[in-house]
């Protein structure tokens, strides 16, 4: 194998590693209608989210509601929304100004702009509670079935592909 793709599997997995300690630390195992747990299917969902897997193909869904936080994860109604890996939404400036305020913040930092108003979401959902979006108020987040780090969601990449 090439040294990049060496390299590229070896980040791959630190990534799904760390997101698999972090959903295991801060989760806890109840049972799921079909006698598995809610833990496992948690880290699958985290695991597809995070490398852009879309298991069944790339069904988009669209969802309306009042989006909200809880300090961890976001929300509209019951269904958990995902954006990519935390280390990810709280480092990078994001492409579109989501919550509408004219200013170039972080992703995390947009999301919190939209808590508590109408917001309208397009994406993929992983369980029958969890989504991984790819649209915000119909602006592009991400491409379906790719991971969020793929250099098509950077403020930089947009900005320099746009201009003429």
């Amino acid at each position: 194998m090439k040294k990049q793709t060496i390299v590229s599997i070896a980040m791959v997995s630190l990534l799904v590693m760390g997101g698999l300690i972090a959903t295991a630390a801060t989760n806890t195992v109840e049972p799921l209608d079909g006698g598995g747990n809610q833990l496992m299917q948690r880290i699958r969902n985290r695991i597809c989210d995070t490398i852009g897997i879309c298991l069944g193909g790339c069904n988009l869904t669209e969802i309306t509601g009042i989006l909200e936080y809880d300090e961890t994860n976001f929300f509209i109604g019951e269904v958990e929304l995902h954006f990519g890996p935390n280390w990810y939404i709280t480092s990078v400036i994001a492409a579109e100004d989501y919550d509408g305020d004219g200013e170039e913040e972080l992703v995390i930092d947009e999301l919190i702009g939209l808590v508590g108003t109408e917001v309208t979401v397009e994406g993929h959902m992983q369980s029958e509670d969890w989504m991984s979006v790819f649209t915000i108020n119909g602006m592009v987040y991400r491409e379906p079935g790719r991971p969020i780090w793929a250099a098509q969601h950077h403020w930089r990449w947009r900005k320099r592909h746009n201009e003429p």
